[in-house]
């Protein structure tokens, strides 16, 4: 009896600890960067649900990870709402007008992208 309440008890912890590291990979956290063949320029920044943007209508934004979206706030711009999708260090949203992807720095994709463009 003893050994079946361990197991289950040491099932229970590695199922929690899976479950925390898999929230970890999620952040979103960091500095994300427009790189195209006639840039390569910081866009916004995110910590936490908040994010700041460095050009635009917008100057900062909150993140609603539930919905995948960002309500976008303050400058020009009046309050609105938009989609994004993140995968793999890159987060396609529209943020200007036009939807773009952003590649999280240090990212294997923000990497990729520098030698696309022949950034280094």
């Amino acid at each position: 009896m003893k050994k079946i309440i361990s197991l289950i008890l040491l099932l229970i912890a590695t199922l929690s600890l899976i479950s925390c590291s898999c929230k970890l990979h999620d952040s979103l956290d960091g500095e994300y960067y427009w790189i195209s063949s006639e840039r390569n320029e910081l866009a916004f920044t995110i910590k936490g649900d908040k994010g700041t943007i460095e050009h635009g209508e917008a100057d900062y934004f909150t993140i609603n990870k539930e919905n995948s979206t960002l309500k976008l706030t303050g400058g020009t711009t009046s309050d609105s709402t938009v989609k994004y999708k993140y995968k793999d260090g890159i987060i396609t949203v529209n943020i200007t007008g036009v939807e773009r992807d952003y590649y999280q720095k240090n990212s294997n994709a923000y990497k990729e992208a520098l030698k696309q463009f022949n950034y280094k």
